[in-house]
């Protein structure tokens, strides 16, 4: 049996009842194909990157599946149809991982209160950057490399010629 990482965006204005059906619904074709869900998650309701099918937003869900071949093809078939379903896709891994995603909707850490501190500049319009050696910033590079340096290769060694 191989491991699958399944995740498809349902429609936004699904209620959770809804949601939780389709779930259930994928669960049992996993079953009935001889396959199992390892694990779940459901990551929320998120931005989409771009407008599909004129939805802006969508709810995300996650599975860790064990099965065959046969069992994807199924899954797909049913996503395909479903309506509720905007996209989706199944990706084939060498074996689960144990710790949860970073997409996990955790209400828990949202209220820690955790803030990053001020961002610290890197570099500006003038190339002054924060003075921290070991720092690139635009327009402090004269070495040999560099593309203000004019002088060129003379034998076109870098171009294999």
């Amino acid at each position: 049996m191989a491991y699958y990482e399944s995740i498809y965006i349902l429609r936004s204005d699904l209620a959770t009842d809804q949601v939780e059906q389709v779930t259930k619904r994928v669960g049992d074709i996993i079953a009935a194909n001889g396959g199992k869900v390892l694990r779940t998650e459901l990551w929320g309701r998120r931005q989409l990157a771009y407008p599909i099918k004129k939805n802006t937003k969508g709810y995300y869900i996650f599975h860790i599946l064990e099965g065959s071949g046969d069992l994807v093809g199924a899954l797909e078939s049913l996503l395909k149809i479903d309506e509720d379903v905007l996209k989706f896709q199944n990706v084939r891994i060498p074996e689960p991982f144990d710790t949860p995603s970073p997409l996990v909707a955790n209400p828990d850490d949202r209220d820690r209160g955790e803030r990053r501190g001020p961002r610290e500049r890197v570099g500006g319009r003038d190339g002054q950057g924060s003075g921290e050696e070991g720092e690139a910033s635009f327009g402090d590079d004269d070495g040999p490399d560099s593309p203000l340096d004019e002088s060129g290769p003379e034998t076109g060694e870098e171009f294999g010629g």
